[in-house]
């Protein structure tokens, strides 16, 4: 935008308390990295929503300088404080020299430029965070920045991807302080705060939240407390490891794989195109386990955990073939579909199709389905699928299908 173009979009009285606001925190010497604004009536919380790309509340809410700057510059091709200088006719002030932290001799801004992390979006509030309110004394501040910066390189900070691969949170630990990055640490505390600004969330306040940030990062807090449940999978390797899930197999036990197994099992784990079959509910591989049928099976028990999505990975550089069947709801669709476009999971009876046969075959036997709840979700495999159960507004349990599902496993149909 030009600035004259600026003005007329963004110049209203509903975003003025947005502007001073920022316009107060980019000059004021603390450098806070968010900022409140006052939203009291519904125009002024919808023009601010609208600038801000995000649903606001009436009353009070709470701006992250990192992302109103970011949304300004995709909107108008301008920084925050080109913005504000076209807003208010002055462009924004220098705040004054605070201390170590606008000096090149900071060592919070070495350490991240030591890992290439110093230009990314959130160093700038997440080093300023970190010398008004890190708690990190000064004497300590280089060791603890390096420790930091060098587990945020090993972090997927990237907002707009999922992690590709996962690592344990204690295998991020320095060799000599396996603890260092559990709760209620230094380190931990200055890294997430990181990772919060990086993936444009809220810090986290409590344990529940702590771990979904983590996991958004790549990460997982513990490598034995999450499992993924597998049965018959065909190892290929002779190690013994591989041999005591074969072993499980012949003695008509599931194995329950945690991050753990995965990090000291062999590099390969089955053959080139072997064909998985990967279920959403236990019921499913329970049925096959107690009909002896030994088709490779994951179950990833609803949405599935990081430790889930690592072996698929795993299956999948091997070379395997993963289809994927689900409940036919919309948490049931989104979850296919993202098994579909991250995964290579293709649809094992989750056509149109299926879906169709599965709703004549209730109506035949007068059983009772559910209703369909939620928002609708597409389906790119068969986008007529999602239309036609937007139509019929009926949800099909995995376990409808049982009989189908099993036939096809028995078979080595997938």
């Amino acid at each position: 935008m030009a600035e004259a173009e600026v003005r007329e979009t963004w110049g209203g009285p509903e975003l003025r308390g947005l502007w001073e606001g920022a316009r107060e925190a980019l000059e004021s010497p603390k450098r806070p990295d968010r900022f409140g604004v006052a939203l009291p009536d519904e125009a002024t919380r919808a023009a601010v929503s609208a600038v801000y790309g995000r649903a606001l509340h009436l009353g009070h809410s709470r701006i992250m300088l990192a992302k109103l700057d970011r949304v300004v510059r995709e909107q108008a091709g301008l920084d925050l404080p080109r913005v504000l200088e076209a807003l208010h006719g002055r462009p924004v002030a220098e705040p004054g020299p605070t201390g170590a932290e606008t000096t090149a001799a900071d060592p919070a801004l070495a350490a991240l430029a030591a890992h290439g992390l110093d230009r990314a979006p959130w160093a700038e509030p997440w080093l300023r965070w970190l010398h008004q309110y890190g708690r990190i004394a000064e004497a300590e501040l280089p060791a603890a920045a390096a420790r930091a910066a060098a587990v945020l390189a090993a972090l997927d900070l990237d907002p707009a991807r999922t992690p590709a691969s996962w690592v344990s949170r204690a295998d991020l630990a320095a060799p000599d302080a396996p603890h260092e990055l559990d709760d209620g640490g230094a380190l931990s505390r200055i890294v997430l705060r990181a990772a919060a600004l990086a993936h444009d969330v809220d810090p986290p306040g409590n344990a529940r939240e702590r771990q979904a940030l983590w996991e958004r990062c790549g990460v997982v807090v513990d490598a034995v407390a999450g499992s993924v449940l597998t049965w018959a999978l065909p190892l290929t390797g002779a190690d013994a490891w591989s041999r005591s899930i074969t072993e499980r197999t012949a003695l008509a036990l599931p194995a329950q794989l945690s991050h753990r197994d995965l990090a000291v099992a062999p590099e390969r784990l089955v053959a080139p195109d072997t064909a998985i079959a990967v279920c959403e509910t236990p019921r499913v591989l329970e049925a096959a386990v107690r009909a002896g049928i030994r088709h490779p099976l994951v179950c990833l028990a609803g949405p599935p955990p990081p430790v889930a999505l690592e072996l698929l990975r795993r299956l999948r550089a091997d070379g395997a073939r993963l289809r994927y069947h689900g409940d036919f709801d919309w948490p049931g669709l989104a979850l296919a579909g993202s098994l579909w476009s991250e995964h290579g999971a293709g649809p094992w009876r989750m056509s149109a199709a299926d879906y169709r046969e599965a709703l004549d075959r209730a109506a035949r036997d007068r059983a009772d389905l559910p209703n369909l709840v939620g928002s609708p979700v597409g389906s790119p495999w068969d986008p007529q699928l999602a239309d036609l159960m937007s139509t019929a507004a009926r949800a099909v349990e995995e376990e409808t299908v049982l009989p189908a599902l099993l036939a096809d496993l028995r078979d080595r149909a997938l």
